[in-house]
């Protein structure tokens, strides 16, 4: 059990540092972890994919929360960007989870299939974005229609994967955009914080469909919850501090090298 304890804070610790790196809120590590460590607590496997996603995103919140107040005091957080997707983005979660992923219906074959379909999306975009020779094109002018189509697909990210989001909006803003990768990162945290608060709201409420209990309210595994955040709450800062040292083109490859490492576990449990 203190091996569980002190795992479950690494993996916040290192959650945190990557959501203030890459600006994904540290979603990766927790789906590559977190449902094993669920199982071995004695979890119904039958509702992993929903426990999953729960503590996932309360993770991912207070990851993006830690990001946000450093980003806040430099004096460089995008309150406008964040606020037109954000809104959208939480709309859409709260929805999408409330009515299909929160079901029987949403199960574990077709959580995995999610998220390498997304993930294999993401990885290439990326890497196309980074081969280009145009890295110095201007950025767009993006009008609010397109933020709510931004905001609206971020939403359905984090609720079907508990990614937070990140993964989505970040090479959207970039690719489509050409906003930069650090100022989308940045956005990108403050949608996420907003989005994961919503859906934790939500599944902390929920009713499981099995009446397993321990130490849980609704989704949330309280214990495993705080001790996930306290590592995010240390790691981020760090994070952010990192990334205003490297290059667009060294934090994307980062990104990249992380969606794979997903990539492969989510393979090996379809296997």
């Amino acid at each position: 059990m203190v091996f569980d304890y002190f795992l479950l804070f690494a993996v916040g610790l290192i959650g945190g540092f990557l959501a203030g790196l890459i600006g994904i809120g540290g979603g990766v590590m927790y789906v590559l972890v977190l449902p094993y460590l669920i199982l071995q607590m004695g979890f119904p496997e039958s509702e992993i994919v929903q426990y999953t996603i729960a503590n996932s995103l309360v993770g991912t919140m207070f990851a993006a929360l830690a990001g946000n107040i450093m980003l806040i005091w430099q004096g460089v957080f995008p309150w406008k960007e964040v606020l037109l997707v954000g809104l959208w983005a939480a709309t859409a979660a709260i929805m999408l989870l409330k009515f299909f992923v929160n079901t029987e219906y949403y199960q574990v074959q077709q959580f995995n299939v999610a998220v390498i379909a997304l993930m294999v999306f993401i990885i290439y975009r990326t890497l196309r974005q980074n081969l280009k020779k145009t890295a110095t094109a201007e950025e767009k002018k993006v009008k609010n229609w397109a933020y709510a189509m931004v905001g609206g697909a971020t939403g359905a990210v984090s609720a079907l994967s508990g990614l937070g989001g990140g993964t989505i909006i970040i090479p959207m803003l970039n690719s489509g955009f050409n906003i930069s990768i650090k100022k989308a990162k940045s956005i990108s945290l403050g949608v996420i914080c907003l989005t994961s608060f919503g859906l934790s709201v939500i599944n902390f409420f929920e009713t499981p469909a099995s009446s397993y209990q321990n130490q849980s309210h609704g989704y949330i595994i309280i214990p495993l919850a705080l001790i996930v955040s306290l590592g995010v709450i240390i790691g981020s800062p760090f994070g952010v501090k990192v990334a205003h040292k490297l290059s667009n083109r060294i934090i994307s490859l980062i990104f990249v090298l992380f969606v794979v490492v997903v990539i492969i576990d989510k393979l090996w449990q379809l296997i």
